[in-house]
């Protein structure tokens, strides 16, 4: 079959510097091994980097199975504000252009979402088409940017993005089944169509292909591991790896931390990465011996951290576009067993209720991160099974083989239904 994608914001097969693969990689290479042909839409701009991979138009044969299309468009410096917005509605423009003339039609299309006006372009032009598509909802855009708005001005600010509003419900509503990470989010995605769920809808979490390390890879990790001190030599130790934004909140971490300098449990606090948020984090832990800032390591060297910390913390605000989803943090952790501690509450809270997979902390828990730091640190058994219960929920429900051989089939499905269209 022929199957078209359109995901941009993330890093693609032609990048630099061995990049982490997310949900476009991820189901191009699931795709590419089921035998059918890609094209895959993207954006010239690399959202990751801040850079442009072109300037212009351009297709890239990747394999005789994969074709990358960019699509331009100016790019912008912050991930907030108008340059990005901006950015979105060329791209839009583009890839309105770029679809004029195409021929073949493709047999099935999986579309991305945010950004909204991209996604509403794609979904219409398949309806109008008679391609059916598959929307993947990630985030809660344009609901997301009211939250950045104080209460009394949100009815307000619903006018002011009156129109990403419509475009978002047009973009469900073109599309012949919704995706997303969680239940919780589908059933958000579903609440914007103004429909019920049906079995062209599915939940298809943010997973990673696991065994993609090398021993000799691993033993490289291991070394720059010790070379920055972090030594693999049992002592208590949780970590964080991601980019550091507004999203997440360190106070409780940093009071963490405090404590553990004075009090009966040392540890360690391992924070990799880098963000917009870098210097205020940088600085509300300076002085802290026991925290690092290592920066941004790649997947050797998270598999190494994880074998020298008994937990991984998830510091997300409570905002309904976390609370309705399972975020990839959570699923890394539970593929490399490690203990998850979050304030989250909603589907992440379920998980580790039900599954005995971590611990949560904050107000409605009345435990603090530091409370449950130590109880993991002085019991060893107790740290030993939530790390078994994590690998386990991973291999059973979450595994990449899993996940994306079911969104493979789902793919397949759909397009079948067009298929049954034509002859009847």
């Amino acid at each position: 079959m022929n199957i078209w994608l359109l995901q941009t914001g993330e890093p693609l097969h032609i990048d630099a510097g061995n990049p982490r693969p997310m949900r476009a990689m991820n189901l191009a290479n699931s795709l590419v091994d089921a035998g059918h042909k890609v094209v895959l839409w993207s954006s010239a701009f690399y959202h990751q980097e801040k850079r442009h991979r072109s300037r212009g138009t351009q297709r890239i044969i990747v394999s005789p199975q994969l074709e990358i299309r960019l699509i331009p468009s100016p790019g912008y410096v912050n991930n907030i504000g108008p340059g990005r917005l901006w950015d979105h509605a060329v791209l839009a423009r583009n890839l309105k252009r770029m679809l004029r003339d195409e021929h073949p039609l493709p047999d099935v299309a999986f579309v991305g979402y945010p950004p909204i006006e991209s996604a509403a372009i794609m979904t219409s032009w398949l309806s109008a088409h008679e391609v059916p598509s598959l929307l993947d909802v990630k985030d809660q855009w344009p609901s997301l940017f009211l939250d950045a708005v104080p209460v009394p001005l949100r009815s307000l600010g619903r006018v002011v993005l009156w129109t990403y509003f419509y475009l978002a419900r047009r973009a469900m509503r073109d599309a012949t089944g919704l995706s997303a990470m969680a239940n919780g989010f589908l059933d958000w995605a579903l609440g914007v169509a103004e429909r019920e769920r049906t079995d062209m809808d599915g939940v298809f979490p943010l997973t990673s292909p696991k065994g993609q390390v090398s021993a000799l890879q691993l033993d490289e990790a291991q070394r720059w591991w010790d070379e920055q001190g972090i030594l693999d030599d049992g002592r208590p130790r949780v970590c964080f790896v991601g980019s550091f934004m507004s999203i997440f909140n360190f106070k409780p971490v940093q009071e963490a931390a405090k404590m553990a300098v004075k009090g009966t449990t040392p540890c360690e606090f391992v924070i990799c990465g880098d963000g917009g948020s870098s210097a205020e984090l940088r600085a509300m832990m300076s002085g802290l011996p026991n925290v690092h800032f290592p920066g941004w390591i790649d997947r050797p060297k998270i598999e190494a951290l994880a074998e020298r910390c008994q937990a991984a913390i998830a510091p997300y605000l409570n905002i309904e576009n976390f609370t309705r989803n399972l975020p990839n943090k959570i699923i890394d952790a539970l593929s490399l067993g490690l203990p998850i501690l979050s304030p989250l509450q909603g589907e992440v809270a379920s998980l580790i209720s039900e599954n005995g997979v971590g611990m949560r902390y904050g107000t409605d828990t009345g435990k603090a991160l530091h409370d449950c730091i130590q109880a993991l640190m002085q019991d060893a058994t107790l740290q030993q099974r939530i790390s078994q219960n994590a690998r386990a929920l991973y291999a059973e429900r979450l595994s990449f083989e899993m996940v994306y051989g079911g969104l493979v089939k789902h793919l397949e499905k759909l397009a079948s239904s067009r298929m049954g269209h034509d002859h009847s």
